[in-house]
């Protein structure tokens, strides 16, 4: 008989497997919580976050002593700020990154302006052209250096104010054992980004600054009441008859920062005088050109001149005082007051005594009626009153006052006003409808004159000319203004202490005074 089996349980089944599977989930949960706990446990803090992020930053320090200035001060100055750790999720995380550094194109601002305002000043302050400036006329390296580094140290001093910021978020992952940043490469690339090659920016910033300060004129200006100028320098004088030389002078710096946007009368096509020499004197503060062409059949002596202060026209009198009557001739008078251009002057002295004499800024002299006078002002401009235009003394000397008058000349008539041809047919001096040798003094432009001597020279050039002549020439050259000096045996040009011209009769006649252009560079 076979013994009867024992059925199973379903019950108990249930019961085992319900078992198994509460053991699995209670396994698992816990293998779940622990890894969260040791992914929590290893959650990256901002204070590791923030020195990950900083080791990543690969500027090189500079190697420059400027470039060493802004490195030191953007190390100083640059920061990272952390927010709040954020969980993406059970195994990513994020984290907001703010970095503050020195912006270089803030920096920069302002410095270039610092920079000409120093130099400016230092041009302002210099009495010689030879303490700020090299010889082609920029600021020497030694002052610009030192003043791109005083206003580099003065803007560095502001720094906080020109930092800027970027932000990005950083990203992590949990790989099991640690948090991964994941976008390492985009972290690089911010912090290379913010900063900057400080060698290579402080050299760009430098020669920027300094480009772009202009020429600044040193304020040359001779004393008021001195008896001469400064004496020139030797190597500013230039003689030759190939104009191509004079040409080439006129386009160095100097002569470009006297002559400024003005045109000359002066060119290389002009039919010079066959044999005759050019002249030419330069340095920073004085061009003179001078030249000799055919005028009316006549020998035609012509100097271009600018200056760069009123007071490098002058006067001298005999004497040293009014009404003295030791004359002395252009050439002495030349030698006495360091003149580069001189020429013979008017006539104030008794014997043919005319018109409102002003000396040293007094009217020594009120004979207003007799002739049309041209006054210098202390900028160097020519003002004319004509025949009559004071009813009295008083009157005049509030002209003088009113417009700054250094001196006066009393020959006359006014040929050129403000462009107008004012050459009267009949005038009380000069015989102006005979033919003699003729003096002129006529203005171009704003510190820019131009004087003509007319004589006559055996055998080629016998003519002399009227007065009408002398001004159809100051007009033909653009003179803006012209007044007619002293003829005859006075209208001389003398230049380096030599006589130009040829004068009328042959030797020169000694005379009461000269107008002169001097240099104003002071001696050393």
């Amino acid at each position: 008989m076979h013994a009867k089996k024992k059925k199973k349980n379903p019950f108990l089944i249930f019961l085992l497997v319900l078992l198994l599977l509460l053991l699995l989930a209670v396994a698992a949960a816990g293998g779940l919580y622990g890894l969260k706990l040791h992914r929590r446990s290893s959650a990256p803090s901002p204070e590791a976050v923030f020195s990950a992020a900083a080791e990543t930053l690969s500027a090189p320090a500079a190697e420059t002593a400027w470039g060493q200035m802004v490195y030191e001060k953007a190390e100083e100055l640059r920061s990272l700020r952390a927010g709040t750790l954020e969980e993406d999720g059970l195994w990513a995380c994020s984290l907001p990154l703010e970095l503050s550094y020195l912006d270089g194109e803030k920096l920069s601002q302002g410095i270039g302006d610092q920079v000409s305002q120093q130099l400016t000043q230092a041009a302002l302050s210099a009495m010689r052209p030879d303490e700020v400036y090299t010889d082609t006329l920029s600021f020497k390296e030694e002052l610009s250096a030192a003043a791109f580094e005083q206003a580099l140290a003065a803007r560095l001093e502001a720094a906080e104010d020109c930092l800027s910021s970027q932000s990005m978020t950083l990203r992590f992952s949990f790989d099991g054992d640690a948090w991964v940043l994941d976008n390492r490469e985009e972290l690089e690339a911010l912090f290379l980004s913010c900063a900057g090659d400080w060698d290579t920016f402080t050299q760009t910033l430098y020669t920027a600054a300094v480009e772009g300060t202009a020429y600044v004129p040193i304020h040359y200006k001779i004393e008021e009441n001195a008896l001469a100028g400064p004496v020139p320098a030797e190597s500013g004088f230039l003689e030759t008859q190939d104009p191509a030389e004079i040409q080439a002078l006129l386009e160095t710096p100097k002569a470009r920062a006297l002559i400024g946007d003005q045109s000359l009368a002066w060119n290389p096509g002009i039919a010079f005088l066959p044999g005759s020499s050019l002249y030419a004197y330069l340095d920073e503060s004085l061009l003179v050109l001078v030249w000799q062409e055919e005028t009316s059949l006549a020998v035609g002596t012509y100097s271009e001149v600018f200056i760069a202060d009123g007071s490098q026209l002058r006067r001298r009198i005999a004497g040293d005082a009014f009404e003295n009557f030791e004359f002395e001739t252009t050439s002495a008078f030349a030698a006495k007051t360091n003149a580069v251009l001189a020429l013979g002057g008017d006539f104030y002295h008794h014997g043919r005594s005319c018109g409102v004499v002003v000396y040293q800024r007094g009217i020594y002299r009120f004979e207003p009626y007799t002739c049309d006078c041209c006054y210098i002002t202390s900028q160097g401009d020519m003002l004319f009153s004509y025949r009559g235009a004071f009813e009295n003394q008083e009157q005049a000397q509030r002209f003088v006052e009113e417009n700054d008058v250094l001196f006066s000349l009393c020959f006359g008539p006014v040929l050129i006003d403000d462009g107008q041809d004012m050459t009267p047919d009949n005038y009380p001096w000069g015989e102006i409808n005979s033919n003699y040798a003729r003096s002129v003094l006529g203005m171009l432009g704003e510190k820019h004159y131009l004087t003509i001597n007319i004589n006559c020279q055996m055998p080629d050039h016998y003519y002399l000319v009227t007065l009408r002549q002398a001004a159809d020439a100051a007009i033909a050259k653009g003179c803006v203004k012209a007044y007619a000096l002293d003829g005859g045996q006075t209208a001389t040009t003398v230049f380096h202490g030599q006589l130009i011209n040829p004068v009328q009769f042959g030797w020169e006649k000694q005379i009461s005074d000269v107008i002169y252009f001097a240099s104003a560079i002071p001696n050393e």
